[in-house]
């Protein structure tokens, strides 16, 4: 390992000292701290070529921002500016191969990005998360963590106990999805229940897998005080089937590859907070104006060696804001989630996707608009939960899109015990195969 990347674990220290252990307090300290960190990110991209130019398009300077609602004057940051940006910075530095941490993310594109944290940087991501978990009521030192081996991970680190753990301290079992297929899901749940953690973090297809398995094979699960289902959006079946089986310790965090995770809805609340001490955020409308229901724009206050400015990851939110802080009541999904229409414009999917929200006896759903004219409905049942018939739920279904699109798709409903994630590990709701 590098030496700088040593020192990582100097800055995950320095932030875990200093972050707020809450995301609660009093709005006008809170939005102050903001401000201030806001005008310094400004000032240092100031120094940073690829962002002098958007200066210089808007006519501003630092000078022009000290808060999250005058950041609405800079330009947008798009996915294919920033992918540019950062290959170019990798190869046109070298020096900085052994020093930086690499994300790497295709995203609903399928496009690789690779993006650049300093050690600064990703020891404050690390330390936000753990102040997330801990804000949920998990003590990193004392607590047992399950989690899957993510992407990130070095394949050389040892899956043994360190020195440490086999004293009770810092305990986490790091496994592999792999297994979490088939009956090697058994496997999966009879180590869960054998570990016995107080923290799950599972990719929510992963999670709804082994639930779903449970249900259907008659398997106790072990309920942990908290779990958090990552990489993938949450929607309100997987929160209803998640929380009958796991118990309710749901940690919702919302994150991207770019930034990490920046927003949360901890157990017991009906809104997300932002961490606002790393992060801000606007909203804006199909007009690019500021809003509280339309596409999440997202500043990464903390990023100031590789800065993440009016970030548009093309998520839809709705929001509101209170003492002049944001919090969000829902996530959508993805904009660019779009139904392709013959000889017309292109709408969005999140229509579709809300067709489950008052459908009771499911536990995943996915739409696949295979062709113009064939949409294809998967579906996979509750066991435990046959309030609505089959037919019922797929009258539904059929009904609503078709209040949707008229007959313009023919639609077909398979049933399924449980549906697979794509290829690339995740699990979407909704997938356009028109080419």
């Amino acid at each position: 390992m590098s030496i700088h990347k040593k020192f990582k674990n100097v800055y995950l220290l320095y932030y875990l000292l200093t972050l707020k252990k809450t995301f609660e307090g009093d709005p006008k300290k809170i939005k102050a701290k903001q401000n201030r960190d806001i005008h310094k990110l400004m000032k240092r991209a100031y120094e940073i070529p690829f962002y002098r130019a958007k200066f210089e398009e808007s006519g501003t300077t630092p000078d022009d921002y000290h808060s999250a609602e005058d950041l609405v004057k800079f330009p947008l940051l798009t996915k294919p500016e920033l992918r540019k940006w950062m290959q170019d910075e990798w190869d046109n530095h070298p020096e900085i191969h052994d020093k930086v941490n690499v994300h790497a993310t295709s995203g609903s594109s399928g496009v690789p990005l690779r993006v650049l944290y300093s050690q600064k940087e990703q020891g404050c991501s690390d330390a936000n998360w753990i102040r997330v978990l801990m804000a949920a009521g998990y003590h990193p030192f004392f607590g047992k963590m399950y989690s899957f081996q993510t992407s990130h991970r070095d394949p050389s680190d040892k899956s043994r106990d360190s020195f440490i753990q086999k004293f009770g301290v810092m305990r986490r079992k790091v496994v592999s999805e792999d297994y979490c297929v088939g009956d090697g899901i058994a496997d999966t749940i009879r180590d869960i229940n054998e570990y016995k953690p107080d923290m799950i973090c599972f990719r929510r297809n992963c999670l709804v897998r082994i639930v779903a398995y449970a249900e259907q094979h008659n398997m106790p699960v072990w309920k942990p005080k908290l779990y958090c289902p990552i990489s993938e959006m949450v929607d309100d079946v997987t929160v209803k089937l998640l929380t009958k089986t796991l118990g309710p310790g749901l940690i919702d965090a919302y994150g991207i590859s770019e930034m990490g995770s920046s927003i949360y809805k901890l157990p017991g609340n009906d809104f997300y907070y932002l961490a606002n001490d790393i992060a801000a955020a606007n909203v804006y409308d199909d007009n690019d104006q500021p809003a509280d229901n339309g596409r999440l724009i997202i500043t990464a206050t903390y990023k100031r060696d590789y800065p993440l400015i009016n970030y548009d990851v093309l998520d839809i939110v709705t929001s509101y804001t209170k003492d002049g802080l944001r919090y969000f009541k829902s996530i959508e999904g993805r904009m660019n989630d779009l139904v392709k229409h013959e000889g017309g414009a292109d709408s969005s999917a999140l229509m579709l996707m809300r067709i489950a929200n008052k459908v009771v006896g499911l536990s995943q759903f996915r739409f696949i608009e295979e062709t113009y004219h064939d949409m294809l409905i998967e579906l996979a049942p509750d066991p435990n939960n046959t309030s609505m018939t089959r037919e019922q739920i797929e009258d539904h279904f059929i009904s609503e899109v078709k209040k949707l699109y008229g007959d313009e798709f023919n639609i077909r409903v398979e049933w399924k015990d449980v549906l697979e994630p794509e290829e690339t590990g995740k699990q979407k709701c909704f997938i356009c195969r028109v080419k």
